[in-house]
C-alpha cells in the first residue's frame, strides 16, 4: 500500500469530490485574469508574441489543475503540483519580458495573483508544509523578477514596497491555501483517530456475540443431517449396514463442508454472501492462493464497497463479475471486470467516486470501459 499524504484527498477521497470544481473554478479564474488584465494593459506590451505565450503557459497551468485533480487520476502528485508552480512562474517570467521597458505601473501585473489563485486550487490535494513551502519560494522568486523592473516603472516610490506588491499575492493565496489545507487535514485525522477508538470499543462488545453466532451456525450445521440420523438410530436401537455408510456421507459432507469454509477468503464471503445475492452474481473469484488475505483493511474496504457498488448499479448484468487476483510471493494483481447496459460514460460516471478511493489504496490502477464492459486492474503488496 502506497503511503498515504497529508492531504484531504488522500484522507477523505469522496469529500474531496467535491472540492473539485471549486478548484477548476480558481484555475480558470488565474487564467481569465491574466487574460483581462493582457487585454487592459495592451498598450504597455512591447512583445506580444511573448504576451500570447505567457498566456499559453497559464493555459496550461490551468488545464494541468483541471487534468490531474479528477477523481480517474487520483492522488494528485508532487509531480503535478511541481508542473503547475513551474508553469506559473514561467509565465511570470514571459510577461514581464513581454512589457519590457513599456511596463509602467506594477499594479497591472497579474503573474503574481495568478499564481496565487492556482496555489489556492492545491488547497485539498497537497500537504500544507509542501504548499507554504511553495508559496514561499515563489514569492522570493516573484520578488526578484519585480525587482529587475523597478527602474522602467513610471511610480516614484521605495523600492521594496515594489518588492512587497509583488509577493503579496503570492504569499497571501499561498498561506491561506496551506492554512486550510493544515485545518482540514488535522479535523479528519482527529475525527478518523475516535471513530478508531469506537470501532475498538464495538469490537469488544461484538466479540461475544460473534462467537455465539458461530456455534449456532455450527449447530444448525449438525442439527440438518447428524441428528435426525442419531434419532433415527435410537429409535430402532440397532445399527444396520446402511447407518455405517450413512453415517460416513453425512461426516465426509459436514468435513467437506468446513474445510470450504475455513478456505474461502474474505473476497469471496463478500462477493457472495455480503449484501450481493446469487441470483445478481454469481461464483467468479479467483484467488487460488488465497492472495486476498494479503490486504489490508483500507484496501479490502475499497474493493468491498466497489463490488457492492457495482452490482447495486440498476444497469449491472447480473452474474457478469468477475475478480481474480493473481501475482508473485511479494506484489499482487487484481483485476475486476463486470458487464452494464448503460452507456460507457455513465459507467465511467457511476465508478468514478470509486475509483478515486481505489486509487488511493491500491498501485498500478488502470480502469478501462469499453463496449459497456468494465475491467479495473491494480496492484498491492504483500503485507
Amino acid at each position: 500500500m502506497k503511503p498515504i499524504e497529508r492531504t484531504r484527498q488522500q484522507l477523505d477521497p469522496i469529500g474531496s469530490l467535491g472540492s473539485r470544481p471549486l478548484s477548476i473554478v480558481l484555475a480558470c479564474g488565474a487564467f481569465l485574469f491574466g487574460l483581462v488584465m493582457t487585454i487592459r494593459s495592451l498598450d504597455q506590451v512591447s512583445n506580444v508574441m511573448l504576451a500570447v505565450l505567457t498566456l499559453s503557459w497559464l493555459a496550461a497551468a490551468t488545464l494541468v489543475v483541471t487534468i490531474a485533480t479528477s477523481p480517474s487520476r487520483a492522488p494528485f502528485t508532487q509531480s503535478a503540483h511541481l508542473a503547475v508552480q513551474l508553469l506559473a512562474l514561467g509565465a511570470v517570467v514571459l510577461s514581464v519580458a513581454s512589457q519590457w521597458g513599456t511596463n509602467r505601473f506594477i499594479q497591472d501585473d497579474f503573474g503574481s495573483m495568478s499564481l496565487g489563485l492556482l496555489m489556492l486550487a492545491l488547497g485539498p490535494y497537497r500537504p500544507a508544509m509542501e504548499l507554504a513551502a511553495a508559496g514561499g519560494l515563489s514569492a522570493v522568486f516573484v520578488g526578484f523578477v519585480t525587482l529587475t523592473e523597478v527602474p522602467n516603472l513610471d511610480a516614484s516610490a521605495p523600492t521594496v514596497s515594489f518588492v512587497l506588491v509583488g509577493m503579496a499575492p503570492v504569499l497571501a493565496l499561498s498561506f491561506a491555501s496551506a492554512s486550510f489545507s493544515g485545518g482540514l487535514v488535522n479535523a479528519l485525522e482527529r475525527w478518523q483517530l475516535q471513530e478508531q477508538l469506537a470501532v475498538e470499543r464495538r469490537k469488544l462488545r461484538l466479540r461475544d456475540g460473534i462467537t455465539r453466532s458461530v456455534q449456532q451456525d455450527r449447530v444448525m450445521i449438525l442439527s440438518k443431517d447428524v441428528l435426525p440420523f442419531f434419532n433415527g438410530v435410537l429409535e430402532r436401537d440397532t445399527v444396520a449396514s446402511e447407518d455405517r455408510e450413512r453415517a460416513r456421507d453425512i461426516a465426509g459432507a459436514i468435513r467437506s463442508l468446513m474445510v470450504a469454509e475455513a478456505d474461502r477468503t474474505w473476497l469471496e464471503v463478500v462477493a457472495v454472501d455480503d449484501g450481493v445475492p446469487d441470483e445478481r452474481m454469481s461464483r467468479a473469484v479467483d484467488d487460488r492462493a488465497g492472495r486476498a488475505s494479503w490486504m489490508v483493511s483500507d484496501q479490502r474496504t475499497a474493493l468491498r464497497a466497489l463490488i457492492v457498488g457495482l452490482t447495486d448499479e440498476p444497469t449491472f448484468v447480473p452474474g457478469s463479475m468477475r475478480i481474480a487476483i493473481t501475482g508473485t510471493k511479494s506484489v499482487c494483481h487484481g483485476a475486476v471486470s463486470s458487464q452494464f447496459t448503460a452507456s460507457d460514460l455513465d459507467v465511467r460516471a457511476a465508478v468514478a467516486p470509486y475509483l478515486a478511493v481505489i486509487r488511493i489504496v491500491f498501485s498500478a490502477v488502470h480502469l478501462e470501459i469499453h463496449h459497456q464492459t468494465l475491467t479495473l486492474r491494480f496492484s498491492y503488496e504483500q503485507r
